[in-house]
Order: C-alpha cells, then sequence, then structure tokens
C-alpha cells in the first residue's frame, strides 16, 4: 500500500469547490485590491467575470476561474484574501500591528521606525516622520481621545506601505507578510 491514498470523488468535489469559493472571494476584491494578484491570467478572467450578467456565463467563467486558481500556488491568493477579509485573524493581526505601530510612534518609540523599515524596505523615513509630527502636533492642540485627520493619516500611511510590500512581494515571487508572522500587540 502506498503513503499517498487517493482523494475520493467527494473529496475532489469539495476541493473544486473550496477553490471556486476561493475565486468567489477574489471577485468580491476591488480592481486596486486585485492589483495586487502575481496571476496576470486570473485577473484578467476575474475583470471578465464581473463584465458578464448573465447567469450562466457568470457560473461558468467562476468555473474557469477555479481551473486556473488550481494550477498556480494558492499562498499569494489566501494572503490576499486574508489582508482584506475583515473577519479573517490576519486582517484583525494586521489591524493591531498597525494601530500599535501608530501609537508607538506617537509615542516617540526610537525602535518603530527602525522596525518598519526592516520589516518594509521601501519605507519614505522622512514622509513617515512628517506625518507623525503632524499627528502628535494635532494631538496636543486636541482634547485627549479625539482622533484628528493627521491621527487617521498616519494609520492610512501604515496601511498603504503595507499594501505596497504586499504587491512588491507577489511580483518578485517572495513571501509575504503571513498572519503567523505578526505579533498581536494585546498579548
Amino acid at each position: 500500500m502506498t503513503d499517498i491514498e487517493p482523494f475520493s470523488k467527494s473529496q475532489k468535489k469539495q476541493n473544486a469547490k473550496d477553490i471556486t469559493d476561493l475565486g468567489n472571494q477574489l471577485a468580491q476584491l476591488s480592481e486596486a485590491q486585485l492589483s495586487a494578484l502575481p496571476y496576470p491570467e486570473i485577473e484578467a478572467a476575474i475583470k471578465e467575470y464581473k463584465r458578464i450578467t448573465k447567469g450562466n456565463a457568470r457560473k461558468r467563467q467562476m468555473l474557469y476561474i477555479g481551473k486556473l486558481i488550481r494550477q498556480v500556488d494558492l499562498a499569494p491568493i489566501e494572503d490576499l484574501i486574508d489582508r482584506y477579509d475583515s473577519s479573517s485573524d490576519t486582517h484583525r493581526l494586521l489591524v493591531h500591528q498597525f494601530e500599535s505601530w501608530r501609537l508607538r510612534l506617537l509615542a516617540s518609540d526610537p525602535l518603530v521606525i527602525t522596525e518598519l523599515g526592516e520589516r518594509y524596505p521601501a519605507l519614505d523615513r522622512q514622509a513617515l516622520r512628517t506625518i507623525v509630527r503632524d499627528a502628535q502636533a494635532e494631538q496636543a492642540a486636541v482634547a485627549e481621545g479625539t482622533s484628528t485627520k493627521a491621527y487617521r493619516k498616519l494609520f492610512q500611511h501604515l496601511k498603504r506601505l503595507h499594501d505596497q510590500q504586499l504587491l512588491a512581494d507577489a511580483t518578485m515571487g517572495a513571501p509575504s507578510v503571513r498572519g503567523e508572522d505578526l505579533e498581536d500587540p494585546a498579548l
């Protein structure tokens, strides 16, 4: 008897359904979010899927997308879906990490910019320092606990930095930051 047993027909059907569900999740992403996908054929097929209005044609297109997905590495696709799916643990940890970095930046923690520079090589340190300085000035001028424009801008800058790195990793074929690489600041 071999170590690898063949999948049953039911298991094969379930795997195909899971892959098609991945395709449906990809179809929910915006074009800007989808641009981080390292597979142009799948991206084009999803754009075509969004253009189609007839029910059976959409179903056939989704099956085609599933076929394309089965031929590629699933890790970048799952990373992309987890990044934008607000119900995923990866997304939750990522938001907590951004919030932790923002608070540390506002508290003038000297190590956080170094940490961000190591994680995101494309970091523009001067632009980040400018945003932090603006947020600190607004925080000092406004009552405690009130979020300000620069405060939100700092968070958006951290998100954009992560998304740029996700795109760079996807196009270079490098491993991206996965959920297990993130630290939960609550711990």
